[in-house]
């Protein structure tokens, strides 16, 4: 059990700012511990008697297994009674109705909006309403977004209200507006997220899809922030940068022509002149994609091209020098590690349910288990996978800019001992390439779409 003097001082620093304010946003980079100061921050308060309960709402499997791991692995922290809002809705009702006893309780955001119907019913003086804690702030970003809007319906019955986030705005300035109208209860920048886009931003197409901001727009909008933000500056970042590794792979002379045509027509011949037929460019690209991966899809049936992708999945197996997780983004890709290595080949992802997922984590950290294949969107935010091994390969790139930062930082974050590595496999002159400049650049999938084809037609000017 680790002892509240190893904390880090930003940590001690972001505790005592969270402490001090009704209304914050802790921003911290994906595995610099802002877990453990928020919970620092909640005993703290509990002890001195200003807060009787804190109520927790974090991604699915953080709120499952990391927070109640961290709860349980500082021994300032150890001794709050936590409870975690599972199971049906009759369960998950009756341990609510019961958070008077106990000193936090964490809920999924998967349930937040049944969260806050089941909410309606409770006291405005229930402890339950002391302080609401929101972790990954940024996937309340949407304004559209259901979980988002009824947050911020009932954000005003709490007395202290924190969010927190490794990637603030992963898209861009106009991400800010929710996590900041749910923590300040509209104070900021008001109620309407329209209103304020109109004021701040303008549209750069006819229909009003993409907007940016106006001259001095972004410098005003983090200025009238920042009293709300606390963060880490770049002298108190302990971490080596990860190393990150681009292997090239070549696709045959027979699957350039596949994907070539695929790429000129929006569409390629298959085996036995099946024709599959891509609707739009969102379509055509999912399908270069696979093209470049090595598989296609098409009406429930796979059809597998190439083995490039499966060879350096092969080599990166033989030549593995320590514990290594293997990023994948198809089900093919997870058939592809199982046929390399193993059918039984642990995973975190699509399928797994919560307690195996659990005992892969433990496993893993435990030193156990030589690969782990993972997918983004099931481990891209809170797991702490650091204590397993400090190797990553992809086996391409992902769309996400958020999904490429959380996910390395399951391994490059507190506590990892050695450089972390990634290996990230591209298939050259394919829309690998697109993925790549939107992560590294976080781009828009518009823009990196764009660039994509600028490439594409120079290459067939000079071809």
């Amino acid at each position: 059990m680790r002892h509240k003097d190893e904390l880090r001082p930003y940590q001690d620093r972001v505790a005592s700012h969270l402490y001090e304010h009704d209304e914050a946003l802790a921003v911290m980079r994906p595995g610099f511990g802002k877990t453990i100061a928020a919970l620092t921050a909640i005993e703290e308060l509990q002890r001195y008697g200003i807060i009787r309960h804190a109520l927790v709402i974090a991604p699915k499997r953080v709120a499952r297994v990391v927070w109640p791991d961290e709860i349980s692995s500082w021994s300032h922290t150890s001794r709050l009674r936590y409870q975690v809002l599972d199971g049906p809705p009759t369960a998950r009702l009756r341990y609510l109705h019961r958070a008077d006893e106990c000193d936090v309780t964490i809920v999924g955001l998967d349930v937040a909006q049944w969260l806050c119907e089941a909410l309606v019913e409770i006291p405005d003086d229930h402890p339950v309403f002391d302080l609401l804690v929101i972790d990954e702030a940024s996937r309340l970003r949407n304004p559209t977004g259901q979980r988002a809007k009824a947050l911020a319906k009932i954000a005003g019955r709490w007395k202290m209200l924190w969010g927190l986030s490794g990637t603030l705005r992963p898209s861009g300035p106009l991400d800010l507006f929710m996590p900041a109208r749910v923590v300040t209860r509209g104070k900021l920048w008001g109620r309407s997220f329209y209103s304020w886009r109109q004021q701040h931003f303008y549209p750069t197409d006819y229909m009003g899809y993409d907007w940016v901001a106006k001259p001095g727009a972004e410098d005003l909008l983090n200025a009238q922030l920042a009293p709300l933000v606390t963060t880490v500056t770049d002298a108190e970042m302990v971490q080596v940068e990860p190393t990150i590794v681009i292997d090239r792979v070549e696709l045959s002379p027979g699957v350039r022509y596949i994907y070539r045509s695929m790429e000129d027509r929006l569409m390629s011949k298959i085996a036995s002149d099946r024709t599959v037929v891509a609707a739009s460019s969102a379509v055509a690209t999912g399908k270069l994609a696979q093209v470049a991966n090595g598989f296609m899809y098409d009406a429930g049936v796979t059809t597998r091209l190439h083995g490039a992708k499966r060879e350096w999945l092969e080599e990166i197996v033989e030549n593995a020098t320590g514990p290594t997780l293997l990023i994948y983004e198809y089900k093919e890709d997870l058939q592809m590690i199982r046929d390399v290595i193993d059918d039984a080949v642990p995973y975190l992802g699509d399928g797994v349910g919560d307690a195996q997922s659990s005992k892969n984590i433990a496993a893993w950290n435990a030193g156990l288990l030589p690969f782990l294949a993972l997918h983004p969107a099931s481990g891209g935010h809170g797991l702490n996978l650091q204590h397993g091994g400090s190797d990553m390969a992809w086996i391409s790139p992902t769309w996400s800019p958020e999904y490429w930062e959380q996910t390395i930082a399951r391994l490059n974050r507190s506590g990892q001992k050695r450089q972390v590595v990634v290996r990230v496999c591209v298939a050259t002159n394919t829309v690998d390439a697109m993925k790549l400049d939107r992560v590294h650049q976080k781009m828009t999938a518009q823009e990196a779409f764009e660039a994509y084809l600028r490439r594409w037609q120079t290459h067939n000017r000079t071809a």
